[in-house]
């Protein structure tokens, strides 16, 4: 079991130790890579061999991260759970190195989907705990019984090249969401909204990805939402331009992000694939 913190509002963080090092990562389910991102800044000073590597991965804006190296830790340390040869990656992470971000956070890298897959995860949003099962250990735990007994709805979501979605419909209008605990917002894609038929409106908030792209962002206004069929509350969603919406032909619509799973009471399940929440009746 690992703790999770909450340094500011929908920002989810947990605490580790990797070579000695005390670090805080920002548990990202939307970060898609197989190990432990941090900034590059903190290469040197974690004495991990490292070589390089080609086709990162790209930001939430579609820009490459570029640069990147990788490694293994010889021993990582997250709650009460102590691990060996952990994939480490270190990226110039420019949204972590965000004067406003650092202040407040104090977050210096990612624990990302991959890694949280790897592990079996539980994310536990009501009860702010994360419980890992490192392969080859312990035995696979079954909460859906007792979920569903206590009135959450259970609905399956998948993964690919470590990117973890579920199905929604957002005003009736069908596509995949991206689950992201890394996001505060929720965000759809700009190109997404037509089908949406629903009205855009301005707004002064602005959002910066890991590469450091910054956008100014809209608002669309929500009639209904639901996750795997069942209905969700949600706030208007924030409207943006993804990359990987074109790439995914239009099926990848958006990110779902902390202002919704948050207030669902969302448990992540990544060993059973399986995403559990209180149902809203609309």
């Amino acid at each position: 079991m690992v703790p999770i913190k909450r340094p500011q509002p929908n920002t989810l963080a947990v605490d580790a130790t990797i070579n000695g090092k005390k670090l805080r990562l920002n548990l990202d389910t939307g970060w898609g890579d197989e190990g432990i991102t941090v900034d590059q800044t903190y290469a040197a000073s974690m004495r991990i061999p490292t070589e390089p590597v080609k086709d990162f991965g790209r930001s939430a804006t579609g820009k490459a991260l570029t640069g990147v190296t990788r490694g293994r830790a010889e021993q990582v340390l997250l709650g009460n759970v102590q691990m060996a040869g952990v994939p480490m990656f270190f990226a110039p992470l420019q949204s972590l190195r965000h004067e406003t971000t650092r202040r407040r956070t104090g977050i210096n890298g990612f624990l990302g989907a991959g890694f949280l897959q790897t592990c079996s995860a539980i994310i536990d949003l009501h009860n702010l705990r994360l419980y890992l099962r490192p392969p080859g250990t312990g035995r696979r735990v079954v909460i859906g019984p007792g979920l569903k007994a206590a009135g959450l709805a259970e609905v399956p979501f998948a993964i690919r090249n470590h990117t973890a979605y579920i199905d929604v419909e957002i005003n009736g209008a069908a596509g995949h969401m991206i689950i992201d605990t890394g996001a505060t917002l929720a965000g759809v894609d700009t190109r997404f909204v037509p089908k949406m038929k629903t009205a855009e409106f301005n707004s002064r908030a602005g959002v910066i990805d890991a590469a450091g792209v910054i956008s100014r962002t809209k608002f669309a206004k929500l009639r209904s939402f639901k996750m795997g069929g069942v209905p969700a509350r949600a706030p208007d969603v924030r409207l943006a331009t993804f990359g990987f919406y074109g790439s995914s032909g239009g099926q990848l619509i958006g990110l779902l992000g902390m202002d919704i799973l948050g207030p669902n009471g969302a448990v992540i399940d990544f060993g059973q694939r399986k995403m559990y929440f209180y149902p809203a009746t609309q």
